[in-house]
């Protein structure tokens, strides 16, 4: 039986709001006369306040909360970001569609004029993110990186208060589109740095044995966003990444079944800096994968991992209870041709 309404489970940041409702008026024009309610959750992630307190926290925690609601039957779906979706979903769900594919890149606004790559020597950037931090250092060396949390309106109050010592922060160009915010930026080019593995994409999540809700939301599943995210979310669950390593996954779907994913990582001071790149069959993602896990850790990932131990930045993994494989529309694999770059 058809439904007539849901319940969509969010964050309730100015951003996840923004996206959820991007999300309600794509179902919407699909389904016109579906009825959608949208429901926020706070979420432990909401609450940390610090970098280094959301580094030491783990995985998950901008949605395990509604992950929750959703597995207690509150809602009957929820909408993320996916970069902030963990590899590992927990058992009973699935990611139910993925929207078309945002801009990727991260984007830079500078406290002038002046671009991120004709900075001054010790210009000071403001962001949390490990990956930012080290990539853009073994770009351009001569930068310095202060740890910028927050929502968007007070990274940008503390960017241009007077007081401020920032030349610029560093956030996802996505994010400032669904805003609407009006602030010069510069897109960085995603091989100086390779954004997040699922960044500008939003993705829904529903309960694995929901098929009525799945094929209400076939309308607005984009299959080449899915290929991609599912490669890039294959490369992050091999390495064991997240926000507390320094890693950056990207890649396109072509109409022919074709994924590239170009992959790099660096020490967090931009040292080690080390990329591969490899080309696979979408219906594959986990072959293809591999094959960049095993460049990356020829190249030096295990040196860069123990870098990160040794600084206190990559904590020891924990089993939380999620699964392997969070895509519902897995295919019969063949093998995937990796190709070293």
């Amino acid at each position: 039986m058809k439904r007539s309404s849901i319940k969509i489970g969010t964050r309730g940041s100015a951003l996840a709001l923004a996206q959820s409702q991007l999300v309600v008026q794509k179902l919407q024009q699909a389904h016109p006369n579906l009825k959608v309610k949208v429901v926020v959750i706070h979420t432990s992630g909401d609450r940390i306040r610090t970098a280094a307190e959301l580094r030491k926290a783990g995985k998950g925690l901008f949605v395990k909360e509604i992950e929750r609601a959703l597995l207690k039957r509150q809602i009957d779906c929820a909408v993320h970001s996916l970069k902030d979706v963990p590899s590992e979903l927990p058992a009973g769900l699935e990611l139910g569609a993925y929207l078309e594919r945002g801009e990727a890149a991260d984007a830079f606004i500078g406290r002038n004029d002046i671009p991120i790559d004709k900075l001054p020597p010790k210009a000071t950037i403001g962001t949390a993110s490990l990956r930012r931090q080290a990539l853009l250092s073994a770009a351009w060396p001569h930068l310095r990186f202060e740890d910028l949390r927050g929502n968007l309106d007070t990274r940008l109050q503390k960017l241009r208060g007077a007081r401020s010592n920032l030349a610029g922060i560093v956030v996802a160009a996505a994010g400032l589109a669904r805003l609407g915010a009006n602030a010069q930026h510069q897109l960085i080019d995603k091989r100086v740095l390779v954004p997040a593995a699922g960044q500008g994409t939003l993705a829904i999540e529903i309960r694995s044995k929901d098929d009525g809700l799945r094929a209400l939301l076939e309308p607005v599943h984009h299959p080449l966003t899915a290929a991609a995210s599912t490669a890039e979310r294959a490369v992050l669950r091999k390495l064991e990444g997240g926000c507390q390593v320094p890693l950056g996954v990207y890649a396109e779907a072509t109409d022919d079944g074709l994924v590239r994913v170009i992959a790099a990582m660096a020490a967090p001071d931009g040292s080690n800096m080390i990329r591969a790149e490899a080309t696979g069959t979408a219906d594959d993602p986990e072959s293809l994968a591999g094959g960049l896990e095993t460049l990356l850790r020829n190249r030096g990932a295990d040196a860069i991992f123990e870098t990160l131990a040794l600084s206190g930045r990559r904590p020891k993994a924990k089993s939380n209870g999620h699964r392997r494989n969070g895509h519902a529309r897995r295919k019969p694999t063949r093998r995937a041709k990796a190709r070293k770059r």
